[in-house]
């Protein structure tokens, strides 16, 4: 099974999390890391080694999603990466968590990143454009 850590500045991680639970009940293999200014850069690539390593239970590897592109958790996130065992996606949203949990078992980990990708930046609507159809 494929683990999930979202790494995102302040508490956003562990909400995203928290809401995809209250939406489709418990998430596994998943956990948050909140980036706050007090944190230097060497507690942040502890903190999400440690994620990493909490939810790597199998040669299925890890996705490290974030926030957004630049920030400080995807450019640490970032040094993580590993063909075949870790991968990073930005932009994180509830329903790119969402179909994660509905295909962590089912997919191989760059097949699953892809899908992620592409759907996370397909649920984002402008309802005015939407409602024109």
């Amino acid at each position: 099974m494929i683990g999930l850590v979202v790494a995102t500045h302040g508490n956003l991680g562990a909400e995203l999390l928290a809401s995809a639970q209250m939406i489709i009940g418990p998430v596994l293999n998943a956990r948050s890391v909140s980036i706050n200014q007090e944190n230097s850069m060497e507690d942040i690539r502890d903190a999400i080694d440690q994620a990493v390593k909490e939810v790597a239970s199998d040669e299925a590897g890890v996705i490290i999603v974030t926030d957004m592109f630049g920030g400080t958790p995807a450019n640490v996130s970032m040094t993580f990466l590993e063909p075949q065992s870790v991968e990073v996606l930005t932009g994180a949203n509830l329903p790119m968590l969402l179909k994660f949990f509905n295909s962590q078992e089912n997919l191989g980990l760059d097949e699953l990143a892809g899908i992620l990708k592409s759907y996370g930046q397909q649920s984002i609507v402008l309802a005015s454009e939407y409602l024109k159809r």
